[in-house]
């Protein structure tokens, strides 16, 4: 069947794009027709494959086009196990117009993307239904609830259970036939009730689930009991196995409930952070209670002692110790005066403080956080396509053995055996381990990472992570603290301010580190006016200056290279052998040395140092101690970069590399089989931060750091760095042992259950606890101390 879908799609601006766009729908095997439409920015197209827009999707967006799917993430009733994931996935992945469908079991979430048309969406639901779930939630934040529910299926169940079990404890007791059925029949069709639905609706679906094997194996149970009972075989029937199953496998249920909420509980904190009410001020300073949604841009608030900060903003009036930990993960409070930046969330301390909000809540830090970290969540690790697909086929195969089983003992002439090992097999499989074992150990990870100040843009750089080999570092505002300041200065044509003057106004129009450095030390000197700037990548930069009397120069500040190219032609010997000497001087005393010049003339020097972070020695040990090569890549001069690299204990460096060079070097290590971590700037690197497997970008939440970086890091501490990776590796750790435990149950468990040498009772108990030990384990990560830290206080 031919579906015809018409959409937006951004980027197109003439006619040229046009007939671009429509080469490449054109091209597509699964398309029949398509029109693009210029004025209205749309696209329509006829197809007959689900997949073709998903494909066309990504091959638009590499020519510079964008459709813009919304992204929807909704919490769902229903979800029960691996296969459940597995038949969700492939019924949404039937329907027009979706894409990036992703089932995340840990969260009992689902997470798409979807055309902007609310036919497609209410077609969403309608699948949704058709196939047993229902929408729980639907936030772009959605989070398991930490309110616990009493389980009053669980408690009825096991009361009506535990007379069942007495007989066999005690075997003086004994229960008539009646007493039984009568106890058993509520817990089989009320207590078990949702077992029966979710059987029914597989099976109207043609596929089966966890909610399956529930069902046959305890109506196996069930009915041959009441067969037994009926032919007057009264000696020994199975109506306490069926009615223990059902009670184990909701306790487990609740046991797994419990557990998972425990696995996502760190973002749930942050979610539970989000202020709900804030006291704004008017024009008088008069205060009103409002809800923070209607917070705008320019309002003032009133944070008083105690409070968590409603938004993001700057403080105009007092000051405060500022407890930031929650967001950013430093322990330490941070003295806020006016002007001081603060972040929603964060807790004040014993003052007042006024405070002009800069962001609205849903653009707030804490907000991004929270979104960055559900959708990394609502991702998959590549290797939860392999248990996706092994699910699949679980439960058939189970049905199989169970069903071999009972020819095999009935065959040999006991059939009594055979029930017993077909129930055993049914009831002990469990496809929720395997469905469990990866997502909540990632959930729980970067749940983790994100109350330390570590947040992972998606699963796939929290796989990498683990796997790095080699950790590739830029040096200015990564591990110093990128604000160098002016110590000397050097000509013998202009006096220090006048040079240092002209620098400066010529640097205007640049945000480099050390343009800032320069305007910070002109301040108070009138700057003459800026006609022309052009920057040099990793050399300098070029400027046309013009003074009060109207004359006009040409500026060239730079490194030795960049300033002697544009000499060359003016002077023989453009370096003195005074300012050459004094240059070398200030290298090998680790400053950074810029020159200064004209068309006509070399004018002096100017020389900067920068501040080493506090931690970026403990940093390189950290990471080293983790059997990972370090190097330093700079566009500094030699004697600078290797006394810094002296000074970190980095053995492998090299310097006066451009930007194109550091993004040659990277893909030199990549060449050799390296993982390569980079962490830079988040500006100047920006090719060698894509290069990279992994990129870090130092912006201390900055949005350029949320917007662009694989690992995006709350605060500018090169710690972080290692406690990623060391997070990362312990996650990966945590993953493999829940995938070993889940295989290896399975696979211990069904054959000694086929052989008959498990009661069924015990078949259940084992089937319900297995996924309770997956996701406690997976728990653990919640409370994973980093290494990182011991060896800091080592080391200091």
């Amino acid at each position: 069947m031919t579906d015809s879908l018409v959409f937006p799609l951004q980027g197109l601006r003439c006619a040229g794009c046009v007939r671009k766009v429509e080469k490449i729908i054109s091209e597509h095997p699964d398309v029949s027709d398509a029109s693009v439409n210029l004025a209205l920015n749309q696209v329509r197209l006829d197809t007959s494959s689900p997949d073709a827009l998903p494909q066309l999707r990504k091959r638009l967006s590499e020519q510079g086009f964008d459709i813009p799917f919304v992204r929807h993430c909704w919490q769902i009733e229903g979800l029960n196990c691996a296969s459940c994931v597995s038949k969700l996935e492939s019924a949404l992945a039937k329907q027009q117009g979706i894409d990036k469908v992703s089932v995340n079991l840990a969260l009992n979430q689902l997470s798409f993307e979807l055309l902007p048309d609310t036919q497609t969406l209410a077609q969403v639901k309608k699948t949704l239904a058709s196939n047993g779930f229902s929408i729980k939630q639907s936030t772009a934040s959605s989070q398991p609830s930490a309110k616990q529910v009493i389980p009053w299926r669980f408690l009825f169940s096991i009361a009506l259970s535990i007379p069942l079990v007495m007989p066999m404890i005690f075997s003086s007791l004994s229960l008539p036939a009646l007493w039984q059925f009568l106890l058993a029949t509520p817990v089989q069709f009320y207590a078990g009730l949702a077992f029966y639905k979710g059987a029914w609706q597989a099976l109207k679906q043609g596929s089966s689930t966890m909610d399956t094997l529930v069902v046959m194996g305890t109506s196996t149970a069930y009915f041959y009991s009441i067969y037994l009972w009926v032919n007057g075989q009264t000696g020994h029937l199975y109506f306490e196995a069926a009615a223990v199953i059902i009670s184990l496998i909701l306790l487990g249920k609740y046991l797994e409930t419990r557990a998972k909420q425990q696995a996502a509980k760190s973002i749930a904190d942050l979610v539970k952070l989000s202020p709900q009410r804030a006291l704004k001020l008017d024009a008088k300073g008069i205060g009103e209670e409002v809800d923070v949604s209607e917070l705008l841009v320019g309002d003032v608030i009133l944070v008083k002692p105690g409070e968590q900060l409603a938004a993001d903003g700057k403080v105009s009036w007092g000051s405060s110790e500022v407890s930031e930990a929650v967001i950013t993960g430093e322990s330490l409070p941070l003295q806020k005066e006016v002007g001081d930046s603060v972040l929603a969330g964060s807790l004040n301390g014993s003052g007042l403080l006024q405070v002009t909000v800069s962001a609205e809540n849903r653009n707030s830090t804490l907000s991004k956080i929270i979104q960055l970290v559900s959708e990394a969540q609502s991702g998959k690790a590549p290797i939860q396509g392999l248990v996706d697909k092994i699910s699949h086929y679980f439960v058939p195969v189970v049905l199989i053995i169970a069903l071999a089983s009972l020819l095999v003992w009935t065959i040999y002439g006991d059939v009594n055996q055979g029930l017993i090992a077909a129930v055993s097999v049914l009831v002990i499989a469990c496809p929720c381990a395997l469905g469990l074992a990866t997502p909540t150990a990632l959930v729980a990870g970067t749940g983790r990472g994100a109350k330390l100040g570590i947040l992972y843009r998606n699963i796939q750089a929290l796989e990498l992570s683990h796997k790095v080999s080699d950790v590739v570092f830029d040096k200015t505002g990564t591990l110093t603290q990128g604000k160098p300041s002016l110590v000397k200065s050097f000509s013998s044509k202009l006096n220090q301010q006048e040079l240092v003057t002209l620098a400066a106004s010529a640097q205007q129009g640049s945000q480099h580190p050390l343009a800032s450095a320069l305007l910070k030390a002109a301040e108070g000197t009138p700057l003459q006016l800026l006609h022309y700037f052009n920057s040099y990548p990793g050399l300098g930069i070029e400027a046309q200056l013009s003074n009060d009397s109207g004359s006009e120069q040409r500026v060239f500040l730079g490194n030795q290279r960049f300033v002697a190219q544009q000499l060359a032609d003016k002077l023989i010997e453009p370096f003195s052998a005074e300012l050459q000497t004094q240059a070398e001087q200030w290298l090998q005393q680790g400053f950074t040395v810029v020159y200064v010049a004209t068309t006509n003339e070399l004018l002096g020097l100017l020389a900067f140092k920068d501040v080493i972070r506090p931690n970026a020695k403990q940093a390189v040990s950290s990471l080293q101690k983790l059997n990972l090569r370090i190097h330093l890549l700079s566009g500094d001069a030699k004697p600078v970069t290797k006394a810094f690299a002296k000074q970190v204990n980095i053995k492998h460096w090299q310097a006066e590399l451009l930007p194109a060079q550091k993004l040659e070097q990277i893909g030199k290590l990549q060449a050799q089989h390296s993982t390569v971590m980079m962490v830079g700037d988040g500006v100047n690197d920006a090719p060698a931060l894509a290069q990279a497997e992994i990129g870090i970008a130092m912006g201390g939440g900055s949005d350029i750091a949320l917007n662009s970086a694989d690992v995006v890091l709350m605060r500018d501490d090169p710690l972080l760095i290692a406690q990623a990776v060391a997070l990362a590796k312990q996650t990966w750790r945590t993953l493999q042992q829940n995938l070993f435990w889940a295989f290896i149950y399975n696979v211990i468990g069904i054959p000694i259950a086929a052989m008959g040498l498990l009661n069924p009772a015990f078949a259940g108990a084992a089937m319900a606890l297995s996924s309770v030990c997956v996701v406690s384990n997976a728990v653990r990560l919640n409370y994973w101390q980093s290494p990182i830290k011991a060896l800091k206080q080592e080391q200091q």
